[in-house]
């Protein structure tokens, strides 16, 4: 198998007010696309993140305003589902039951640190996911944050674990790069076109070349596209473009897409089969 796609219809009728909109007409124009027919992409559904894990990635008393503060609570178990689609995506590369995976979640997870979340962020699906996988015997780790806001909470999880190599793009003018950490902050400021962002893209993972990493993983937010909410400019066709140049970077290493932020349902059903085609050789 190619692909797996992690899907639940929980994310389209109970995740986060601002992020659910675009999942099922995206589930559906992937059904459209013929992606689905054969045995190159194959859906799987998740089930919710072990709470031991979640446990040990967040404090007890993150665990507890999510579990009694209302606005938290309505989404505390579609997170937890969020969280568990990112780690059977994972498992089922790091196995290799699949070459490449994409994970649809209902809440996002760059933003949750381990004792705060912002943003549509509940839990750290990285942080929660990478647990999981060193445990399995995995050590390094790529990640590739494409979403236009700075992934803090992942920062905050890894910042100072030089065996994840943490690629930031955000709204900043300046770009830096930590080489002890292996931190490396993307600015590309507000209104980035497709040229800009493809150019640093490449640079970015240029950069990346000697790391050795075991799995990439890529926060993708599609509110990089103009048409939606996050500040820059894309357009449609810069997303099929970005995963060819993840991809090819990965070379034989599994890559594993994790929905983020986007809230517009024309653009997430572009973006997101033409993505998965990308990750299946289309």
């Amino acid at each position: 198998m190619k692909v797996a796609v992690i899907y639940h219809e929980d994310f389209g009728s109970k995740g986060h007010s601002v992020l659910k909109h675009r999942i099922r007409p995206s589930f559906e124009a992937l059904a459209r696309s013929g992606l689905l027919e054969g045995d190159k992409v194959q859906v799987f559904e998740p089930e919710p993140a072990p709470l031991s894990l979640v446990e040990r990635a967040h404090t007890p008393e993150h665990m507890e305003r999510m579990r009694t503060e209302s606005y938290n609570r309505q989404y505390y178990d579609v997170a937890l589902l969020s969280a568990g689609s990112v780690l059977k995506a994972s498992e089922m590369v790091a196995r290799g039951e699949a070459e490449n995976a994409f994970a649809y979640t209902g809440t996002a997870g760059h933003h949750a640190s381990p004792g705060s979340c912002w943003g549509f962020c509940y839990f750290n699906d990285l942080a929660i996911t990478i647990m999981r996988l060193r445990e399995m015997g995995l050590a390094r780790f790529l990640i590739v944050d494409v979403d236009p806001h700075f992934g803090d909470g992942t920062r905050n999880f890894f910042g100072s674990d030089p065996n994840v190599y943490h690629i930031n793009f955000n709204h900043q003018q300046n770009s830096n790069f930590d080489g002890k950490n292996n931190n490396y902050d993307v600015g590309i400021g507000f209104d980035a076109g497709d040229d800009q962002f493809l150019r640093e893209l490449e640079g970015s993972l240029e950069m990346a070349k000697n790391f050795d990493f075991q799995i990439c993983f890529v926060v993708f937010g599609h509110d990089s596209h103009a048409d939606d909410y996050g500040g820059f400019e894309l357009t449609s066709a810069v997303y099929p473009k970005m995963a060819r140049a993840i991809l090819n970077a990965a070379g034989d290493k599994g890559v594993v897409f994790v929905l983020s932020g986007g809230s517009v349902p024309e653009v997430a059903s572009k973006a997101i089969p033409e993505v998965i085609a990308v990750l299946a050789g289309r």
